[in-house]
């Protein structure tokens, strides 16, 4: 499961071990105050309606159909600065998604040309919105697959067959589109089919940085993490712990759909 760069960007090879020096380097901006990421609820519902598209219809053409395939997105939002004792915080308030990526059941591909294309377009229409985020999906064919591989985390090249991962493509896409924010957050959307409806109460995991929720018959994981510039060159580097993850209205709606 995870994020590849994209064709066109193939020649970029990262070396893993230059990237944890690099890391290493930039200790310091990782050391802050816990990230917060704010997802509004105008927001939750292409997040969780792609990742389920993609899990349930997926792809058709007129000599197949695939389903369980990867999703991916941008966030869009701002940005509130670090202030005294109150940490960072990402606000996300809508959602775009990336139907040009090339999208399979282990990985997905964005183009980074539609990702400009985008961030110039709404930029220049909506100027109160930037991007703050990436957003993909996780698909799993059922509960016992998540939970043994952690389907809920992102990828890393320890876990990867190429030595690639969530990991290392979330900062590559940061220093390389969006080298200007200061943060960015990444959402993973788990998806597994249950047998039967869920009637589990929504539960927090990784510390505060997800949510699992049960939706009728399928469990969603909502799993956040962040990227961060550094701060003598155009780069970017994997927050040092996970973001601290608020969805205020997602645990309401669950609990209120489940048991209408």
């Amino acid at each position: 499961m995870g994020l590849q760069l994209e064709a066109t960007h193939k020649a970029f090879t990262i070396n893993y071990q230059s990237r944890m020096q690099h890391l290493l380097k930039h200790r310091e901006v990782l050391l802050m105050k816990r990230l917060h990421i704010t997802v509004e609820d105008n927001a939750v519902p292409q997040l969780i309606t792609s990742a389920l598209e993609a899990y349930e219809i997926g792809r058709k053409t007129s000599r197949k159909s695939e389903t369980q395939l990867e999703t991916f997105g941008l966030l869009w939002g701002y940005i509130i600065p670090e202030r005294g004792p109150r940490p960072a915080r990402i606000i996300v308030t809508t959602a775009t998604v990336e139907t040009s990526a090339l999208a399979t059941k282990d990985s997905v591909s964005p183009d980074f040309g539609s990702l400009s294309m985008k961030t110039e377009f709404i930029t220049r229409y909506w100027p109160h919105l930037e991007v703050v985020g990436t957003f993909h999906s996780h698909p799993y064919a059922s509960l016992e697959e998540v939970r043994k591989n952690k389907g809920w985390q992102a990828s890393t090249p320890e876990t990867t067959e190429d030595g690639s991962g969530d990991t290392i493509f979330w900062p590559h896409l940061h220093e390389k589109l969006f080298q200007h924010n200061p943060y960015m957050a990444h959402l993973i959307v788990t998806v597994a089919a249950l047998q039967k409806n869920g009637w589990a109460l929504p539960n927090e995991i990784e510390g505060g940085s997800g949510f699992e929720l049960s939706l009728g018959k399928r469990k969603i994981w909502i799993t956040s993490y962040a990227s961060v510039a550094t701060q003598d060159e155009n780069s970017a580097v994997m927050m040092d712990s996970q973001p601290m993850l608020d969805m205020p209205a997602m645990t309401h709606r669950a609990i209120q759909g489940n048991y209408a």
